[in-house]
């Protein structure tokens, strides 16, 4: 087995350009936050046997902390600022924390975490096909069908009643809408959106509140590292591309290192 290296100082952190733009412009607390990232995962590579690179869409956190919770015996999540995690595993060859690992780093982009577990490659399927839960859309999503309201009366969700409080948000984000004896009405048809387009901030609030979702939480494996060996998953050519960007902090730190 391989001899992992040592703990990164600051030093070490320092001398490297990639990780030197992702932590020297930070406080005292968020470098704490990296470098204790770091060790941690370094620490889950030691205790066990298996990693995957994970991808997840229209994130749901019920649902991923229901899955964390019932794994919680075997495996581990990660999920923070992508080039953290490429420098926990090492990069390259020369810095990999167990050999083959690095290959990892090269899936690790966009909107992805890591899955270190104890559970055999079927189970571990088993969990993640299991999870397709209707989400609401946000903004830039495609809207899955055309939603329109008829002048009168505006029902909320399932035919109910909506709270009159709600009229100047409905008239905040474009819906033409007055109070009449605490009913809110439309003064004209309104569509709020057509299948197919790009969904505006205000329309993805607008559809939140009438309970259309038209995004669904789904989390997929990328690949996996086992003893040494290095596996890539065949990847949906339907699937959109979640690009290279780094994730948020305030995204981040609500899930790290679970």
């Amino acid at each position: 087995m391989l001899t992992l290296p040592s703990r990164p100082t600051n030093d070490d952190l320092s001398d490297d350009p990639v990780v030197l733009v992702t932590l020297s412009k930070v406080g005292k607390k968020q470098r704490e936050w990296k470098e204790g990232l770091i060790e941690k995962v370094r620490d889950a590579v030691e205790k066990y046997p298996s990693v995957y690179v994970f991808k997840y869409k229209d994130m749901k956190n019920n649902s991923f902390k229901a899955l964390r919770d019932k794994l919680r015996d075997s495996s581990r999540f990660f999920l923070g600022s992508n080039k953290i995690l490429q420098v926990a595993l090492g990069r390259g060859p020369e810095d990999e924390v167990r050999e083959n690992m690095s290959k990892l780093t090269k899936i690790i982009k966009g909107h992805v975490g890591l899955l270190f577990t104890e559970l055999p490659l079927e189970k571990v399927k088993e969990e993640f096909e299991g999870l397709d839960e209707p989400e609401f859309a946000k903004a830039g999503a495609k809207a899955k069908e055309t939603v329109s309201f008829s002048k009168g009366a505006v029902e909320g969700p399932h035919g109910g009643k909506l709270e009159h409080t709600l009229e100047p948000t409905l008239r905040k984000n474009g819906m033409p809408t007055k109070l009449n004896k605490g009913i809110i009405e439309l003064i004209a048809d309104f569509t709020l959106c057509e299948r197919g387009e790009s969904l505006s901030p205000a329309q993805a609030a607008l559809l939140r509140i009438f309970g259309y979702k038209f995004a669904k939480f789904q989390m997929g494996l990328l690949c996996r590292w086992h003893e040494d060996e290095f596996e890539e998953y065949e990847q949906d050519s339907e699937e959109e591309d979640s690009g290279d960007e780094d994730l948020e902090e305030e995204e981040l730190n609500a899930f790290e290192g679970y």
